[in-house]
């Protein structure tokens, strides 16, 4: 790392890079406590509805991720996450002023456009410090910290419900935002020389567009996280329901929740000491196979319960499966960026909004179809790990 060298060090930029990130993550899991206050008080009739509340933020934040990689590539990195913050604050704002769960929605989704900018551009300016296999071990890194974040945000998001109400979560979400704004404007310079920046106009933007999409690598691993991550929005977005409701824990919820995810910091911890060795597409296939056969066999077990499992099996399975997705997350996002570095913010733009889009109509089909039971959920994982290893085994 060289330009951050004098400025911060790489633990501390690290951390950085996870707080900054860990917006959108806590924007969504914090507030999974509070689905069913927030259905019950904007009398949401189907529970199903109450998903919305967390694919909405994904929806704009699909749409902002296109807008502010390609605006990074041309204003530098610093300024766009600037926007991206303030306008994460104004999402906030609807969201605690709502009148009506279609205002909330809307503020859910200014959120996600917002949030887009401080959780895609740190992996350009990652990709404008690091290169390959030293890039996957960053990312893997700024992963497991930042998975700090979903494992503690439900337990915050409960402790708040026990002080206050479901807007007392919204408003820590702006404070949460207004430290990491300062924090990243105060300690990280600016990593794209203004030498090194594209001057912008909309065909420049498209050019750049159309040179990733031209990259075959860059396109088959930008669907390949695009279904791992509709496989998991899909689980967060069902959670509250299978946890809560489904396994009736209540207000443990947050502790099997959180839990789960301090698997994923585990693997992603596990990912950073080997990727180096073993490579990042061997790790890729041989976590999407273990997923898929783990799903196989979950599903045979749910068969021969018809349908009624108990919780300890749930968790077992779950806990497998967010290991193996720890996994697969840092090194396809590497994989999907390695050969466009060139055009690093478009590259973040176009891999991110196509993932994440794609991830939101998968989630909410998955999630369409849950009937207080935890089949769909296995059943898509297994599903989705199909093409995913079809496109590395292919590579």
């Amino acid at each position: 790392m060289k330009t951050t060298a004098n400025a911060l060090s790489r633990i501390e930029y690290i951390i950085l890079m996870s707080v900054v990130v860990a917006v959108d993550a806590l924007a969504i899991d914090a507030i999974l406590p509070a689905l069913s206050f927030i259905s019950n008080e904007f009398g949401v009739q189907d529970g199903n509805d109450r998903q919305f509340i967390v694919t909405s933020i994904l929806m704009g934040y699909g749409f902002g991720v296109l807008v502010f990689g390609i605006a990074s590539d041309s204003f530098g990195r610093k300024r766009p996450v600037y926007v991206g913050f303030a306008i994460f604050l104004i999402g906030t704002l609807v969201t605690i002023f709502a009148s009506s769960f279609s205002m909330l929605i809307v503020g859910r989704a200014l959120q996600g456009f917002g949030a887009a900018a401080p959780q895609i551009i740190p992996t350009a300016i990652t990709r404008d410090l690091y290169k390959g296999r030293g890039m996957a071990q960053i990312m893997s890194l700024i992963m497991m910290v930042f998975m700090l974040v979903p494992a503690i945000a439900p337990l915050i998001g409960q402790g708040i419900l026990m002080l206050t109400n479901w807007q007392g979560v919204f408003a820590m979400l702006g404070v949460y935002a207004l430290f990491a704004w300062a924090w990243f404007s105060i300690r990280l310079p600016e990593t794209l020389p203004i030498e090194k920046r594209v001057p912008f106009s909309f065909s420049q933007a498209w050019a750049s567009i159309k040179e990733v999409l031209r990259n075959k690598q860059a396109v088959k691993f930008t669907i390949a996280e695009g279904l791992a991550f509709g496989a998991i929005l899909a689980y967060l977005s069902t959670a509250q329901q299978i946890f809560q409701e489904h396994f009736e824990l209540g207000d443990r919820f947050a502790l099997y929740f959180g839990s789960l995810a301090l698997v994923m910091m585990f693997a992603s911890f596990v990912n950073s000491r080997l990727v180096e060795q073993i490579g990042m597409h061997k790790m890729v296939l041989r976590g999407a196979i273990l997923l898929f056969f783990a799903s196989c066999f979950y599903m045979i077990y749910i068969w021969l319960n018809d349908t009624s499992v108990p919780l300890w099996s749930f968790l077992i399975y779950a806990s497998i499966s967010y290991f193996c997705l720890g996994i697969l997350f840092g090194n396809m996002h590497s994989l999907a960026m390695e050969e466009v570095g060139h055009v690093a913010g478009a590259a973040a733009s176009v891999i991110g909004s196509f993932s994440t889009l794609m991830s939101v109509i998968i989630a909410a089909f998955i999630g369409s179809f849950y009937n207080d039971s935890v089949t769909p959920i296995v059943l898509g994982f297994g599903i989705l790990m199909i093409p995913i290893i079809y496109i590395t085994w292919k590579d």
